[in-house]
């Protein structure tokens, strides 16, 4: 009988260290699409098993784009100074219709003025007006045009820079291109990793789960003061009755991609 209560108090604590063994993956891994397309001008194969900079790693030709926006350039500066002449045209014009509406005034009620004289008049006051609404109306698409040509810009600046693509601390694990390939938007270029921090993924039990905010996390025997940072209490579609949770370590250093024995207790 004792032996047996002695079993039973030690169970408990056989049941508490639980071991699992999990691959150190970096956090994140971004496999790097060409959002354009073009052919390849440069591809840095050398950078594989590096760290990015701010340095382009595959480049796409850009050449007739850069032209395209330099052109646009030239064509919105004179949009522009267009548009500040007609304004200047438009002010000085509502000065010589403002004085035409005023004579048109002080003259169509007049008994000394012929009406012939009156329609005179009046002709050359509407002439005014349409002419300034004209003005006021090639104001109006130049502003149209202006906004077109920025947006153009905008969107040939966007091109551009997806042409260039660089992953600045990042480690460069694949360039997927070679200089000379025509790529499409969609196509791989580079697979790129952070490995300033690991992943742990474990699948664990309902009994593990539980109290696991309580719970101590050892790596390879040895205790840390890490936590779960994220616990998805439904069960795993592949992994049937278990549920998924990942420990993130900061800056691991080391192998990724090995194996670490785990204990949650």
């Amino acid at each position: 009988m004792r032996v047996s209560i002695y079993l039973l108090w030690f169970l408990p604590l056989l049941a508490s260290a639980q071991i699992h063994y999990a691959k150190l993956e970096p956090v994140e891994t971004y496999v790097i699409k060409s959002a354009v397309s073009g052919e390849v001008v440069y591809a840095d194969e050398g950078s594989e098993g590096s760290v990015g900079t701010e340095t382009p790693v595959v480049r796409i030709d850009d050449r007739v784009d850069r032209a395209q926006r330099k052109a646009l350039g030239v064509t919105l500066d004179v949009l522009r100074e267009t548009l500040r002449l007609t304004e200047d045209m438009v002010k000085n014009q509502e000065a010589v219709y403002a004085k035409d509406y005023d004579y048109y005034l002080r003259t169509k009620d007049l008994k000394t003025k012929s009406r012939t004289e009156k329609d005179r008049i009046f002709a050359t006051m509407s002439a005014s007006k349409n002419q300034l609404l004209s003005l006021k109306e090639k104001m109006a698409n130049l502003k149209r045009q202006i906004a077109e040509t920025e947006y153009q810009i905008v969107q040939l600046q966007d091109r551009i820079e997806k042409k260039s693509v660089g992953v600045p601390k990042l480690y460069i694990y694949k360039v997927s291109v070679r200089k000379g390939d025509y790529v499409n938007p969609g196509t791989p270029l580079l697979t790129a990793m952070d490995l300033r921090r690991g992943r742990l993924v474990l699948f664990l039990d309902a009994d593990e789960v539980e109290g696991l905010e309580k719970k101590k996390i050892y790596l390879d025997g040895k205790e840390t003061d890490l936590g779960f940072a994220k616990v998805i209490r439904v069960a795993d579609d592949i992994h049937i009755s278990s549920y998924r949770a990942e420990v993130i370590l900061d800056r691991p250093g080391g192998l990724f991609s090995k194996l670490l024995k785990v204990e949650i207790k």
